[in-house]
């Protein structure tokens, strides 16, 4: 009888353990999977102690090392087939399809103002500045939306098709501001929130579906592809700035078209030159709603391994939106601007400075996310909040110290998150943990939004 009890026991306690054994990495010199099951705190999965060494004997709480690399290796493979040297090799393409969309980003919230002086809103005009404000706010408030509505609306495809409706969303934004704004001069106020509604629905769809599609190519392609954010940005902030100046003069109508262009050239390489691997293919036979109610449902098995990632996103996708440049459009909207006594710049040289200081602090936050010792996220938004308090002293030099600043934490952040996710959620939950992770992420930037109005009235004044 005591030996029946048990083993009913002892089949008991091991029905419980094992959903839990998906959550829990085998670190070198920590517990085995099995033996970490056996720990409740193990629910959290590897990833809470951040940069630890993980245990030093095999007791005690489980092993909650931040580095991902065991697991990783366990993920790929229980999860997913063993990579091929094919798939293993840098598609440098991929630089060339974020690229273009980020610059349509990029137009959007760094060419704002264009806009609307093109709407004869002044900056005096606290309703008008506001209800522009709600409208420029459409880029945020879709963009959130369709971090996880892509996987209802565009169900019927997979992540591939999704990419390329989403580069197409973006596309359509610039040519709706070059055409219905400033080529047909139409004072509709729709326009602007159709335009950037569009590129919410594409940076919403873009990104999750993008590193989906990455994520079997391996570490060193979406690598590759995440640092052509800042340079796509680059493009846009530097490139726009220094070409509306003197002594080219082009207009912003050019920019917009010019950017379209950019994002169909991308859609062709992405066509082309990216190809479909075997986890892409297998990922359409199971689409749609149903798989994603699946996944949901299934939350035990990815959900603990990210939860406590997103946060480091709101914050700074907050200071993003708000600080950079967000308000500093409006800080520094004279013609001229005193960088230095008696160095004086023209706005747009000014912004060409700006905004290179921002690219630099891009690339090498994204650069240095794939070397330093890994570490939570949360720790580098003291870059973001640093930054944001040094634009506040409204010191023309400082500013442009502060973008990098910010956009160093940035980088650090998008780059951990993204390699950490890649190393510990399982294969089949890779583009519902990401859609997760940016969904909860934008409410930072749709929050930092729709405070610029308020926080240009509190620090410059009406």
């Amino acid at each position: 009888m005591e030996e029946g009890a048990a083993g009913k026991t002892e089949a008991l306690i091991s029905s419980v353990a094992s959903p839990l054994k998906v959550s829990v990495s085998s670190e070198s010199g920590g517990n085995t999977p099995s033996t970490a099951a056996s720990s409740p705190s193990t629910v959290l999965g590897d990833g809470c102690d951040f940069g630890s060494s993980g245990l030093e004997s095999g007791l005690g709480p489980a092993v909650l090392d931040f580095s991902g690399e065991a697991s990783e290796s366990q993920i790929s493979n229980e999860q997913s087939p063993a990579p091929s040297p094919e798939v293993q090799r840098l598609y440098w393409e991929g630089f060339f399809v974020n690229l273009p969309m980020f610059a349509g980003y990029a137009a959007l919230f760094g060419l704002q103002h264009q806009i609307k002086a093109k709407f004869d809103f002044s900056d005096t005009d606290v309703a008008g500045s506001r209800e522009f404000g709600v409208a420029v706010s459409f880029l945020y408030i879709f963009n959130l939306i369709f971090r996880f509505s892509h996987n209802i609306l565009f169900g019927f495809m997979g992540p591939r098709g999704r990419t390329y409706i989403a580069m197409m969303a973006m596309m359509s934004s610039m040519l709706v501001i070059a055409l219905a704004i400033f080529i047909f001069e139409s004072r509709n106020l729709l326009w602007v929130y159709l335009a950037y509604a569009l590129g919410g629905v594409g940076v919403g769809t873009f990104e999750a579906n993008f590193l989906c599609c990455l994520t079997p190519l391996g570490p060193r392609t979406k690598h590759m592809a995440i640092t052509a954010i800042p340079i796509g940005i680059l493009v846009v902030l530097v490139g726009a700035f220094f070409l509306m100046g003197p002594p080219f003069y082009v207009p912003v109508t050019a920019l917009y078209i010019g950017v379209a262009g950019l994002i169909f050239c991308g859609i062709a390489t992405f066509a082309f030159r990216i190809p479909k691997v075997k986890s892409d293919k297998l990922e359409v036979e199971t689409q749609g709603v149903r798989k994603f109610v699946d996944e949901i449902r299934q939350w035990r098995q990815w959900l603990p391994l990210v939860w406590h990632l997103p946060v480091a996103t709101m914050i700074d996708m907050f200071t993003l939106s708000a600080f950079c440049p967000g308000v500093a459009l409006y800080i520094y909207d004279q013609k001229h601007i005193t960088l230095f006594p008696g160095v004086v710049l023209a706005n747009a040289d000014y912004f060409v400075i700006y905004n290179t200081f921002n690219m630099l602090g891009g690339m090498t936050g994204r650069i240095l996310s794939y070397r330093l010792r890994p570490r939570h996220p949360l720790f580098y938004t003291l870059f973001n909040i640093t930054g944001s308090i040094m634009l506040l002293f409204r010191i023309p030099a400082l500013a442009a110290v502060s973008t990098f600043v910010i956009m160093v934490g940035d980088g650090l952040i998008y780059g951990t998150i993204a390699k950490r996710i890649d190393a510990t959620v399982p294969k089949q939950f890779n583009l519902v943990a990401l859609s997760f992770w940016l969904f909860v992420g934008d409410f930072g930037s749709v929050t930092g939004s729709n405070l610029i109005s308020y926080i240009k009235i509190w620090v410059v004044g009406h």
